[in-house]
């Protein structure tokens, strides 16, 4: 509630201004000193390995009654729990005679009495004061825990990560959820404003402004540091939004984790102690306080101390003191950096994802780098990433940053819970119908300023032993790099062109400022001037074992080709126009269906050769275990590509016949795999094609022909050199 100033005297005032000269000189001096100093993102000092054990503080005061079910729940909770666990219940300003029967059947628990009220920082302080393990979980009196959960949250104990909230629910389903845990606020120019989102949808965890203080697991030294700063706050509120936001300003992590569940009572403790109007001032007190503090608002420095001139005098003592203006000297410093250097507080619940995957030390940690969007996989270069990583989940700790958001959704989760965080950008600039770029033009578009900026951030939160670049299309990346990590440029496609003209000169340079590159096919490998240069081919899901015999009527051709990538466009409407009409006229009841992507129906709409008779277009990502199998036999009528063709392999590890040009064999056509049949051209498709169709037994003779020479090309033993080569660089020294 707003307060009328008082009339004061010349000299009451000018005290006034002298007491309040160092809060009013902090503000100043941070904002002016900020922009002067070197920027960079923060790297606390972290551990790989979390030692084990949780600590639970429990605040209570006056509600034992409530406090019961909330203990029981917790002791539940608890015993779930595979590690050590410590329990402190921090009863203040309460009888402790009203909880006699609590503690002897929770005889287990330490149970701390204080006659006075301790206000919510005072009560967690006498708790950490106790706390012996590195993470400790705040719990509110009137909070009832899932069975689960505390097991819910221990694998995001990772080393970047400062604290982790529980969704909350309310006891009462009717009532509007404006308490979830999820937290975030509203950009206003005059006055903080923070609110809880409703959760969408989905299990993973989702970036948090700041910890809820009544649900939260957080690490306890962090923790402790920040509670013995928040005296400011006393005797509640705002202290838990402080805490997020100095953890997000030092280089730390807050996440929200959705699958681990409490409800909430909302008794509402706060009430019954304090009269309405003392909540409201107080409130308002320290809104300005973390405006102050964290340079939330557009507010001046000056506009705040006439607002503090314009409270009861009796309340100035509130923002007194040298103590006071240290500390927010110091943390408005922070924020304004961290500004200036460019962390989003608006995209904080937005951009990130949150696998509970586990760190472990002796992993390699990789941080992957992508301008196309990955999950679920729409194309050759996002299958290849998504099988090697489903393969090596539990051998590599990976972070992903990919360009193209918007391509991201729910789908996508399967994926992104095997990856520990994923980081998402878009807005780089791409236009409808824009004449196409060179592949120069298409670097540099690629590599655009927030695509550096997050790189830079994510390589300063997460400390990768390897960057993983996908693509030529982000070499650039690479030319201002200052990190100690290894850089791996994993190409699908090599472009070089040998001619030593101004494409190959960027690309080269480019690539010299890689650590290593990794290329798909020997071919590609032959055109790198890197003496780095590892060849990591394709590969494909070994269906042998559970296929049968190919079909002999109806028979189907099949072509896996998604229309975004162009070859695979192209190649399919040049079949259609000089193989299709003979093949047909040979076999009136053939099909083809085509497996063509999202990107497909929009070509389709206008493009009668894609819906002429006999023509299945599939345009949705699908798994192609059921058309392999339906299938007499795949095509690849592809003209001018590089790396090497998944659609290829996987076909021949399903058992089906692979007829393609010499071209589109690129990677595989030097290893005499019997069930790769090529061809000059595409017209020149024909003649095989016909003679597969007609004679069954020599179709199926081949189909089981390469098994041997099969084994090296699955994604297990693509997976295994992958993980050599991670395990090769982790061990290099570092520059």
């Amino acid at each position: 509630m707003s307060e009328a100033p008082r009339r004061i005297s010349p000299l009451a005032r000018a005290l006034f201004l002298l007491r309040f000269l160092p809060l009013y000189a902090a503000m100043v001096v941070a904002d002016w000193l900020a922009p002067k100093l070197p920027l960079r993102w923060p790297q606390p000092r972290r551990e790989r390995n979390t030692a084990q054990g949780v600590s639970v503080i429990v605040a209570e005061r006056g509600t034992p009654s409530t406090l019961a079910i909330t203990l029981d729940a917790l002791a539940a909770a608890c015993a779930k729990l595979g590690e050590p666990v410590q329990v402190i219940v921090v009863v203040n300003g309460a009888n402790p005679v009203a909880y006699a029967d609590l503690r002897q059947r929770h005889a287990d628990f330490e149970w701390e009495f204080h006659e006075k009220p301790l206000g919510y920082d005072g009560a967690i302080a006498a708790g950490l004061a106790k706390a012996r393990h590195p993470w400790t979980y705040l719990l509110n009196s009137d909070m009832r825990l899932a069975a689960d959960a505390l097991t819910e949250l221990l694998p995001y104990r990772q080393p970047q990560v400062f604290a982790v909230t529980s969704q909350i629910f309310f006891e009462d389903a009717s009532r509007r959820r404006e308490e979830t845990g999820w937290s975030d606020f509203y950009p206003h120019h005059d006055k903080p404003i923070v609110y809880e989102r409703t959760p969408e949808p989905g299990t993973l965890a989702r970036g948090n402004l700041y910890p809820g203080g009544g649900s939260s697991l957080c690490r306890t030294d962090q923790l402790r540091r920040y509670v013995a700063d928040a005296h400011e706050y006393h005797p509640f509120y705002w202290e838990d939004a402080d805490f997020g936001v100095r953890a997000w300003n030092e280089g730390w992590e807050v996440l929200f984790c959705p699958t681990s569940h409490c409800w909430h009572g909302h008794r509402g403790t706060v009430n019954r102690f304090y009269a309405q109007d003392e909540i409201e001032r107080v409130i308002a007190r320290n809104a300005q306080w973390f405006d102050m503090r964290h340079a939330w608002t557009q507010v001046s420095p000056i506009e705040h101390i006439r607002r503090i001139a314009a409270r009861a005098p009796e309340h100035w003592r509130e923002f007194a003191g040298v103590a006071r203006a240290r500390r927010t000297f110091r943390l408005r410093l922070a924020a304004r950096r961290m500004r200036l250097k460019g962390l989003r507080y608006e995209r904080i619940t937005q951009d990130s994802f949150h696998g509970p995957m586990p760190s472990y030390a002796e992993r390699p940690r990789v941080l992957l780098v992508t301008p196309f969007a990955l999950f679920p996989p729409a194309h050759g270069g996002a299958r290849r990433i998504a099988e090697l990583v489903t393969r090596l989940a539990d051998r590599v700790d990976f972070i992903l940053l990919s360009d193209e958001r918007s391509l991201y959704s729910l789908a996508s989760e399967p994926w992104l819970k095997l990856v520990r965080a994923t980081h998402l950008i878009e807005g780089r600039g791409d236009r409808v119908g824009e004449a196409p770029l060179t592949l120069v033009e298409r670097m540099q578009r690629h590599a655009w300023p927030e695509m550096r900026r997050k790189l830079e951030h994510m390589i300063a939160l997460y400390a990768p032993d390897v960057v993983q670049v996908e693509f030529m299309e982000l070499a650039l990346l690479a030319d201002r790099r200052e990190d100690h990590a290894r850089w791996l440029l994993a190409l699908h496609d090599v472009y070089l062109n040998g001619d030593g003209g101004d494409n190959d000169a960027a690309q080269i340079i480019a690539l010299q400022r890689f650590d290593a590159v990794s290329a798909c096919s020997n071919e590609d490998i032959a055109l790198l001037p890197n003496a780095n240069a590892h060849l990591i081919g394709n590969g494909a899901i070994d269906r042998r074992a559970d296929t049968t015999p190919s079909p002999q009527t109806p028979p189907r051709l099949l072509f896996m080709g998604p229309f975004r990538y162009t070859q695979n466009r192209e190649g399919i409407l040049a079949f259609l126009d000089q193989a299709w009409p003979a093949l047909k006229r040979q076999f009136p009841d053939l099909r083809l269906t085509i497996l063509g992507g999202v990107e497909s129906r929009a070509i389709a709409e206008n493009e009668p050769r894609l819906t002429q008779g006999g023509v299945d277009l599939v345009s949705a990502f699908v798994d192609p275990t059921c058309y392999l199998a339906e299938c007499t036999l795949s095509i690849n009528p592809q003209y001018d590509i590089r790396g090497s063709s998944i659609k290829l392999i996987e076909s021949l590890l399903a058992r089906r016949v692979c007829v393609s040009t010499a071209a589109g064999a690129r990677g595989f056509a030097r290893e005499g795999l019997q069930g790769l049949v090529t061809a000059d051209d595409i017209a020149g498709m024909v003649a095989p094609i016909t003679r597969l169709l007609a004679d069954a037994e020599y179709r199926h003779r081949i189909e089981n022909a390469d098994d041997t020479k099969l084994d090296t090309h699955t994604w297990d033993a693509v997976a295994v050199q992958q993980l050599a080569l991670y395990r090769s660089l982790q061990s290099e020294p570092r520059v």
